[in-house]
């Protein structure tokens, strides 16, 4: 009998924790979050992950999204300054040039980029901050790189991926950390009519770590 009891008592006061948990969650929600507003505009600078070596990688994003129902229409310019050993590794047919002439020498990326991305509040469950709320996106990219050691350009197409946490001050501004990925496969012109696509090409890949403003209008 006591056991029953006992058993009784645990599922009831499982069930009423249960309930207060939910309860809160649903207190945590805001609903005057969503804004009636339409356009984003971002401004993120990012630099490589590596607290000894974070200037190894800087970019700069601009990005202007579109609502579009429960998605946004995102297009994106990225422009990165890394040194080429952090984005990719040397193919020698490609770049005509030694492993030791470009570590650590320094080339510009940019990158065009068209996707969509989705806005959603779980971390205002988490967090004990009103008004936060993350962004994750994802693009299709166009990318032109030009190393200068070898004096080659590369074009070719890509992805990049951005998570970014947010914290909302009012209906028009947010800020917060973003953590952004990119991969591409570039390629130079041929120099002969038999070189193949593998012999000029490049795999550029690169993860940084950034500071998103946002304003909304």
């Amino acid at each position: 009998m006591r056991t029953q009891f006992a058993k009784i008592l645990f599922l009831s006061l499982f069930l009423t924790s249960s309930a207060q948990a939910v309860e809160e969650l649903v207190l945590r929600e805001d609903s005057k979050f969503s804004p009636t507003l339409e356009n984003r505009f971002s401004f993120i600078a990012g630099l490589n992950p590596s607290m000894t070596n974070a200037a190894d990688v800087i970019n700069f994003n601009f990005s202007y999204a579109k609502k579009m129902e429960d998605y946004w229409f995102d297009a994106s310019l990225i422009i990165t300054n890394g040194a080429f050993n952090k984005m990719t590794s040397n193919n020698f047919a490609a770049t005509t040039t030694s492993d030791a002439d470009l570590y650590g020498s320094k080339s510009m990326l940019t990158t065009f980029g068209l996707g969509v991305a989705r806005e959603s509040r779980y971390s205002q469950t988490l967090l004990p901050f009103d008004g936060m709320y993350e962004v994750i996106s994802a693009d299709l990219t166009y990318n032109i790189y030009k190393e200068k050691i070898s004096n080659k350009s590369f074009t070719g197409p890509g992805m990049i991926a951005k998570f970014s946490l947010f914290k909302k001050f009012n209906d028009y501004v947010s800020m917060g950390p973003q953590l952004l990925y990119n991969l591409a496969v570039v390629k130079r012109a041929q120099d002969v009519d038999t070189e193949t696509s593998s012999a000029r090409s490049l795999t550029m890949s690169y993860v940084t770590i950034g500071f998103d403003l946002s304003f909304y209008l």
